[in-house]
Protein backbone atom coordinates (compact mmCIF):
# COMPACT_ATOMS: atom_id res chain seq x y z
CA UNK A 1 0.00 0.00 0.00
CA UNK A 2 2.56 2.33 -0.13
CA UNK A 3 1.72 3.21 3.65
CA UNK A 4 5.58 2.76 5.73
CA UNK A 5 5.54 6.25 6.25
CA UNK A 6 2.33 6.34 7.53
CA UNK A 7 2.92 3.39 9.85
CA UNK A 8 5.36 4.97 11.32
CA UNK A 9 3.57 8.16 11.99
CA UNK A 10 0.81 6.17 13.51
CA UNK A 11 3.46 4.40 15.73
CA UNK A 12 5.14 7.21 17.06
CA UNK A 13 1.77 9.01 17.82
CA UNK A 14 0.61 5.79 19.64
CA UNK A 15 3.55 5.15 21.04
CA UNK A 16 3.96 1.44 20.82
CA UNK A 17 6.11 -0.92 20.62
CA UNK A 18 5.59 -2.62 16.80
CA UNK A 19 6.68 -6.31 15.85
CA UNK A 20 6.76 -7.72 12.16
CA UNK A 21 5.84 -10.86 9.98
CA UNK A 22 8.15 -12.40 7.29
CA UNK A 23 6.46 -10.59 4.78
CA UNK A 24 6.46 -7.64 6.52
CA UNK A 25 10.51 -6.95 6.99
CA UNK A 26 11.09 -3.46 6.44
CA UNK A 27 7.15 -2.02 6.46
CA UNK A 28 8.38 -0.55 9.76
CA UNK A 29 12.64 0.38 9.90
CA UNK A 30 14.43 -2.17 11.79
CA UNK A 31 16.62 0.53 13.40
CA UNK A 32 13.52 2.12 15.40
CA UNK A 33 13.62 1.99 18.67
CA UNK A 34 10.46 1.30 18.91
CA UNK A 35 11.05 -2.19 16.53
CA UNK A 36 10.38 -5.20 18.84
CA UNK A 37 11.58 -8.22 16.05
CA UNK A 38 9.81 -10.59 14.25
CA UNK A 39 6.97 -12.22 15.53
CA UNK A 40 6.40 -16.17 15.55
CA UNK A 41 7.78 -19.47 15.97
CA UNK A 42 10.92 -17.93 13.88
CA UNK A 43 10.48 -14.53 15.68
CA UNK A 44 12.30 -13.19 18.78
CA UNK A 45 11.12 -13.85 22.21
CA UNK A 46 10.64 -10.49 23.62
CA UNK A 47 7.53 -9.91 20.29
CA UNK A 48 6.44 -13.19 21.54
CA UNK A 49 6.40 -12.12 24.97
CA UNK A 50 5.29 -8.82 24.12
CA UNK A 51 1.71 -9.77 22.09
CA UNK A 52 1.51 -11.85 25.07
CA UNK A 53 1.22 -9.40 27.34
CA UNK A 54 -0.04 -6.47 25.46
CA UNK A 55 -3.90 -5.36 26.25
CA UNK A 56 -4.15 -4.00 22.71
CA UNK A 57 -3.41 -6.02 19.65
CA UNK A 58 -3.38 -3.54 16.31
CA UNK A 59 -2.63 -5.55 13.34
CA UNK A 60 -2.16 -3.92 9.91
CA UNK A 61 -2.51 -5.98 6.62
CA UNK A 62 -1.39 -9.04 8.42
CA UNK A 63 -3.18 -12.61 7.54
CA UNK A 64 -2.03 -13.94 10.92
CA UNK A 65 -0.31 -17.27 9.55
CA UNK A 66 -0.19 -20.14 11.61
CA UNK A 67 3.35 -19.67 11.87
CA UNK A 68 2.71 -16.29 13.74
CA UNK A 69 -0.35 -17.11 15.52
CA UNK A 70 1.11 -20.96 17.05
CA UNK A 71 -2.36 -21.75 19.40
CA UNK A 72 -5.20 -19.83 18.03
CA UNK A 73 -7.12 -20.18 21.88
CA UNK A 74 -3.74 -18.52 23.64
CA UNK A 75 -2.16 -15.94 21.16
CA UNK A 76 -2.45 -12.39 22.55
CA UNK A 77 -5.63 -13.86 24.74
CA UNK A 78 -5.24 -11.18 27.14
CA UNK A 79 -5.54 -8.09 24.29
CA UNK A 80 -8.46 -6.71 22.36
CA UNK A 81 -7.76 -6.81 19.04
CA UNK A 82 -8.06 -4.04 15.96
CA UNK A 83 -7.55 -5.64 12.38
CA UNK A 84 -6.79 -3.67 9.14
CA UNK A 85 -7.04 -5.08 6.02
CA UNK A 86 -8.08 -4.31 2.51
CA UNK A 87 -9.76 -7.59 2.67
CA UNK A 88 -12.99 -8.59 4.25
CA UNK A 89 -11.71 -12.32 3.90
CA UNK A 90 -8.53 -11.66 6.34
CA UNK A 91 -10.73 -10.62 9.34
CA UNK A 92 -11.40 -13.62 11.59
CA UNK A 93 -10.35 -16.18 9.20
CA UNK A 94 -7.50 -17.03 11.90
CA UNK A 95 -7.78 -15.14 14.96
CA UNK A 96 -10.94 -13.46 16.15
CA UNK A 97 -10.91 -9.99 16.68
CA UNK A 98 -12.75 -7.16 18.75
CA UNK A 99 -12.93 -4.78 15.84
CA UNK A 100 -11.91 -3.89 12.35
CA UNK A 101 -11.47 -1.59 9.56
CA UNK A 102 -11.67 -2.83 5.78
CA UNK A 103 -9.79 -0.74 3.73
CA UNK A 104 -6.72 0.58 1.94
CA UNK A 105 -3.87 0.73 4.45
CA UNK A 106 -2.96 4.00 3.29
CA UNK A 107 -5.87 5.64 3.51
CA UNK A 108 -7.01 3.83 6.34
CA UNK A 109 -3.77 5.77 8.40
CA UNK A 110 -4.12 8.51 6.71
CA UNK A 111 -7.34 9.30 8.31
CA UNK A 112 -6.86 7.73 11.72
CA UNK A 113 -3.25 9.61 11.74
CA UNK A 114 -5.16 13.05 11.15
CA UNK A 115 -7.79 12.22 14.13
CA UNK A 116 -4.90 11.06 16.97
CA UNK A 117 -3.35 13.41 19.32
CA UNK A 118 0.16 12.53 20.77
CA UNK A 119 0.23 8.99 22.69
CA UNK A 120 2.38 8.17 25.82
CA UNK A 121 3.20 4.72 26.84
CA UNK A 122 6.43 4.88 28.63
CA UNK A 123 6.20 2.29 31.19
CA UNK A 124 5.05 -0.16 28.56
CA UNK A 125 7.65 0.82 25.89
CA UNK A 126 10.47 0.65 28.44
CA UNK A 127 9.25 -2.59 29.54
CA UNK A 128 9.50 -3.97 25.83
CA UNK A 129 13.10 -2.51 25.92
CA UNK A 130 14.25 -4.69 28.95
CA UNK A 131 12.66 -7.85 27.28
CA UNK A 132 14.68 -6.66 24.06
CA UNK A 133 17.68 -6.42 26.81
CA UNK A 134 16.87 -10.01 28.41
CA UNK A 135 16.32 -12.09 25.62
CA UNK A 136 18.44 -11.05 22.29
CA UNK A 137 19.02 -13.12 19.96
CA UNK A 138 21.69 -15.64 20.57
CA UNK A 139 23.98 -18.31 18.73
CA UNK A 140 27.73 -19.85 19.19
CA UNK A 141 30.92 -17.22 18.35
CA UNK A 142 32.71 -19.88 17.87
CA UNK A 143 32.05 -21.32 14.79
CA UNK A 144 31.43 -19.88 11.23
CA UNK A 145 27.49 -20.40 11.04
CA UNK A 146 24.44 -18.68 9.20
CA UNK A 147 23.55 -15.58 11.97
CA UNK A 148 26.79 -14.87 12.08
CA UNK A 149 27.29 -14.47 8.02
CA UNK A 150 24.16 -12.72 8.23
CA UNK A 151 24.94 -10.02 10.62
CA UNK A 152 28.41 -9.51 8.86
CA UNK A 153 26.73 -8.86 5.46
CA UNK A 154 24.36 -6.65 7.24
CA UNK A 155 27.69 -4.71 8.20
CA UNK A 156 29.24 -4.49 5.64
CA UNK A 157 25.72 -3.23 3.33
CA UNK A 158 25.11 -0.67 6.23
CA UNK A 159 21.55 -2.45 6.03
CA UNK A 160 20.72 -1.04 2.46
CA UNK A 161 21.12 -4.13 0.41
CA UNK A 162 18.25 -6.21 -0.97
CA UNK A 163 18.31 -9.14 -0.07
CA UNK A 164 16.53 -12.62 -1.68
CA UNK A 165 16.04 -15.90 -0.87
CA UNK A 166 15.32 -19.41 -1.04
CA UNK A 167 13.06 -21.13 1.24
CA UNK A 168 14.36 -22.50 4.63
CA UNK A 169 16.47 -22.17 7.78
CA UNK A 170 18.74 -19.56 5.97
CA UNK A 171 15.28 -17.64 5.02
CA UNK A 172 15.13 -17.70 8.34
CA UNK A 173 18.32 -16.44 9.65
CA UNK A 174 18.07 -13.60 6.81
CA UNK A 175 15.09 -12.38 8.78
CA UNK A 176 16.43 -12.82 12.34
CA UNK A 177 19.83 -11.58 11.81
CA UNK A 178 19.45 -8.70 8.62
CA UNK A 179 17.90 -5.19 9.91
CA UNK A 180 15.77 -3.80 7.20
CA UNK A 181 15.09 -0.29 6.95
CA UNK A 182 12.42 0.43 3.71
CA UNK A 183 9.85 -1.56 2.15
CA UNK A 184 10.40 -4.46 -0.09
CA UNK A 185 14.21 -5.22 0.61
CA UNK A 186 13.45 -8.42 2.08
CA UNK A 187 12.54 -10.71 -1.38
CA UNK A 188 11.05 -13.60 -0.11
CA UNK A 189 8.61 -16.77 -0.57
CA UNK A 190 5.89 -16.33 1.96
CA UNK A 191 3.15 -18.79 2.28
CA UNK A 192 3.75 -20.65 -0.47
CA UNK A 193 7.13 -21.43 0.00
CA UNK A 194 8.76 -22.13 -3.41
CA UNK A 195 12.12 -23.42 -3.15
CA UNK A 196 14.54 -22.04 -5.29
CA UNK A 197 12.81 -18.90 -5.85
CA UNK A 198 16.11 -16.66 -4.78
CA UNK A 199 18.34 -16.40 -7.74
CA UNK A 200 15.20 -15.59 -10.17
CA UNK A 201 13.73 -12.97 -7.43
CA UNK A 202 17.53 -11.54 -7.17
CA UNK A 203 17.81 -11.07 -10.91
CA UNK A 204 14.68 -9.44 -10.93
CA UNK A 205 15.27 -7.22 -8.35
CA UNK A 206 18.66 -5.76 -9.57
CA UNK A 207 16.71 -4.99 -12.85
CA UNK A 208 14.50 -3.20 -11.22
CA UNK A 209 16.56 -1.32 -8.87
CA UNK A 210 20.39 -1.36 -10.73
CA UNK A 211 21.51 1.45 -8.27
CA UNK A 212 21.16 -0.92 -5.42
CA UNK A 213 22.99 -3.93 -3.76
CA UNK A 214 21.14 -7.21 -4.33
CA UNK A 215 22.68 -10.22 -2.09
CA UNK A 216 20.80 -14.07 -2.66
CA UNK A 217 20.90 -15.86 0.13
CA UNK A 218 20.45 -19.36 -1.06
CA UNK A 219 20.08 -22.71 0.69
CA UNK A 220 18.98 -26.42 0.04
CA UNK A 221 16.34 -24.99 -2.71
Amino acid sequence: ADASAELLEFAEKVHAPVCDSLMGKGAFPGTHALYAGMLGMHGTKYANLGVADCDLLITVGSRFSDRVFGNASKFAQHAKGLQIDVDPAEINKNIKTDACVIGDALEVLKRVNSKIGQLEHHEWVEHIKELKEKYPMRYRKDCLNGPYIMETINEITDSNAIIATDVGQHQMWAAQHYTYKQPRTLITSGGLGTMGFGLGAAIGAKVGRKDKVVINIAGDG
